[in-house]
């Protein structure tokens, strides 16, 4: 994913919580970005663990259509190795490398500090 794809990608999934429902792409954003954090997790590029804790401590700021979008993004995400770019409305493939990783572990930093984690 080029750097500006993550740019957009991170901005457009870090500034919906824990405010208000999600729009259906940011959801599904979030999910295929939960798949991509899950994928990190699996190849020790980040901490494990993490991704299911925020998934827990999010899921009361959750709609029951985002919590559904998620799932589908993620889903998608993690059976195509791919993230959905909202802002672009398209699925980028994603490599869990040591840079790719280092990115997605910012964005959970980001999400852990939104809720006061």
């Amino acid at each position: 994913m080029t750097a500006s794809r993550w740019i957009v990608f991170l901005i457009a999934v870090i500034t919906t919580l824990p405010a208000q429902a999600m729009s259906r792409h940011v959801a599904i954003s979030a999910g295929s970005f939960f798949a991509a954090a899950v994928r990190c997790e699996e190849q020790h590029l980040i901490t494990s663990g993490q991704v299911e804790d925020l998934l827990r401590a999010l899921d009361p700021y959750l709609s029951k259509s985002d919590k559904a979008n998620m799932a589908a993004g993620h889903a998608r995400g993690a059976k195509d190795l791919q993230v959905f770019v909202a802002a672009e409305k398209k699925w980028v493939s994603f490599t869990a490398d040591a840079t790719s990783c280092y990115r997605v572990q910012g964005v959970l930093d980001d999400y852990r500090a939104q809720l006061g984690e």
